[in-house]
């Protein structure tokens, strides 16, 4: 059900171009001569995108009932927005399928509208595009000029755009909302999700290592429900980075303390692992996009590594499967949003495209004096940009 409510919501998040399902923009744009590129689906798309914050910005799609119609003359004295405007800002989100004009003086909630205002989460997402990720990229060649001419390499598209000299990753630790929304928007259009999570997992016997799972660095408890409805023998430990889990998943500390074989944890990226007794952890690498630099996101990355393998050095029977999510070295269906991810990288500040060999690397960097830790096997898949690498003691292998 979450895959098909993505899916639903995929034309939302665009910016410039930036959507989900490139497949389906060059599929539509496949007979478009020279001529019609002024009046590509992009632009139109990104019209729609600007749109729909409006409308989030007004609270129409709160203030339309979620069964029934309701005339523009109301819903203009509820919103305090003339009745001639909305009809018009409705009658351009109906050509993407959000709200429709059953009759001529009405509006009514379509499939999509109603999921928007039932996952505030997707709205959270547009309107982080609208002020955030399309101000940043027509800033891009502003930033570019900056740093060959001026030599200010640390000038990004995103503090140029929002005239602020802090980064992303600091303006969100500053501002709840802003973080909030961050985080909707990149849950949304990341190919890391639970499913690919799943796929690259399915290849694992998870089960003939051991019934203890540790999964670090989780937004959600997605993952461990899903393992544990495959293998009930199971047992996990979820941990939240820090300062994520009141805004991300809003667990039910009641619901989850019922679950005997469920535990949720806070913890800090690169701190010491304070559960050493597991037979398996699921290290997902921090992700770039909440890091001000490509410096910065390396720093915690080795220190996360280095936390890992110390475990390792300690429970030489435990198996660490670290997974992360990077730009990939041949074309398949993944790269398009991959590299557009990257792209989003670039506007934010990172200077280093996060790739299989940036991965590679960083963990060599981390087994520097760790000579007892060997990889295992390495796991990708041309659905999804995540790799997977398992990684054990060389004593606990013997």
């Amino acid at each position: 059900m979450a895959s098909n409510e993505n899916d639903l919501c995929a034309d939302t998040i665009v910016a410039l171009g930036l959507t989900a399902h490139p497949e389906a923009w060059q599929a539509d744009t496949a007979s478009v001569t020279t001529s019609d590129v002024s009046l590509s689906n992009a632009a139109v798309e990104l019209l729609q995108g600007l749109v729909r914050q409006w409308l989030n910005e007004f609270q129409i799609l709160a203030y339309v009932p979620l069964r029934t119609r309701v005339a523009y003359d109301d819903l203009a004295d509820l919103t305090g927005v003339l009745p001639q405007q909305i009809r018009r800002i409705v009658r351009t989100t109906a050509t993407a399928g959000i709200l429709c004009e059953p009759h001529p003086e009405s509006v009514a909630h379509t499939p999509l509208s109603t999921l928007l205002v039932k996952k505030p989460s997707f709205l959270d997402a547009v309107n982080f595009t609208a002020e955030t990720v399309v101000p940043a990229s027509l800033r891009m060649a502003e930033a570019t000029r900056l740093q060959m001419r001026h030599h200010k390499k640390d000038a990004s598209p995103y503090q140029i755009a929002t005239n602020c000299s802090l980064s992303l990753a600091a303006a969100c630790e500053k501002n709840a909302k802003l973080h909030r929304r961050a985080v909707a928007f990149q849950r949304l259009i990341t190919s890391g999700g639970t499913s690919a999570v799943l796929h690259i997992l399915s290849s694992i016997d998870l089960e003939g290592l051991g019934k203890a799972i540790v999964e670090v660095n989780a937004v959600s408890t997605a993952v461990a429900k899903a393992l544990y409805s495959r293998s009930p023998s199971h047992w996990f430990v979820v941990q939240v980075r820090e300062g994520i889990k009141q805004t991300e998943s809003r667990l039910s500390s009641q619901r989850v303390n019922s679950l005997s074989w469920l535990k949720v944890q806070s913890r800090v990226p690169g701190t010491p692992q304070n559960e050493t007794d597991a037979a398996v952890y699921l290290l997902h690498l921090p992700d770039p996009y909440f890091y001000g630099s490509s410096s910065e996101h390396a720093e915690i990355c080795v220190a996360e590594l280095r936390a890992h393998f110390d475990l390792l050095r300690i429970n030489d029977k435990a198996t660490l499967i670290l997974i992360a999510d990077v730009v990939p070295d041949t074309c398949g269906s993944s790269e398009a949003e991959a590299r557009l991810q990257d792209l989003l990288l670039l506007q934010l500040g990172h200077d280093v495209v996060f790739d299989l060999k940036r991965l590679k690397g960083l963990m060599e960097f981390a087994r520097e004096d760790v000579d007892r830790i060997t990889v295992v096997k390495q796991l990708s898949s041309s659905r999804h940009s995540l790799v997977a690498f398992l990684l054990r003691s060389s004593k606990g292998s013997s």
